[in-house]
């Protein structure tokens, strides 16, 4: 997570916030303001509107694939740990003599490894978390960019450099995460 003093003001009520091109979920939600807005180092000048609007699209972006990432790990699980541990029962079951909770343990298993076969889930997880990683290293950069600009420099023109400068790694990432979801789409 970004520390509080790297942590985009999310967008204000009542404005339009923009999505990234390729969002894994849902659309970038309105969030309430953090407490501490992202400044330059000395404070001098605040973020414009536009940088602060993006960062909060790239937050949203970055949190939405960490909590596809978790709902993946959870879906990839949901049927191997049943497996498990109906086949090591159903061998329990056995060695006590206990036939039919073994066979029908067994069956379990079965059952959960032909399902989990027939339609394997949680295939995205590495993918999102790397693209939450991904993002929240864009960001910083982003803000490394801000705080480093030239003092003498528009701060909205210098935002809009910011913007334009990283919408190719933006675009890769965005093109790395749509490539895997169509691969593994073309799969079923």
């Amino acid at each position: 997570s970004l520390s509080p003093a790297l942590t985009p003001a999310i967008a204000r009520p009542g404005s339009v916030s923009l999505s990234p091109l390729s969002a894994p979920a849902v659309a970038p939600r309105a969030y309430d303001p953090p407490s501490a807005a992202v400044d330059d180092t000395a404070g001098a000048h605040r973020i414009p509107f536009e940088l602060e609007e993006h960062l909060a699209g790239l937050e949203a972006w970055a949190t939405d694939n960490r909590n596809d990432a978790r709902r993946d790990a959870v879906a990839f699980w949901s049927l191997k740990i049943p497996a498990i541990v109906a086949s090591a029962g159903a061998g329990v079951f056995a060695h006590f003599a206990l036939t039919t909770v073994s066979l029908i343990a067994g069956a379990v298993a079965s059952v959960a490894v032909l399902v989990d076969g027939i339609n394997p889930r949680g295939m995205l997880r590495n993918i999102h978390f790397r693209a939450f990683h991904d993002i929240r290293l864009l960001t910083n950069e982003m803000v490394v960019d801000w705080r480093s600009r030239d003092s003498g420099s528009d701060d909205t023109d210098t935002a809009r450099h910011i913007i334009r400068t990283h919408e190719k790694e933006r675009r890769r990432i965005g093109a790395y995460i749509r490539d895997a979801e169509r691969a593994l789409k073309f799969k079923d």
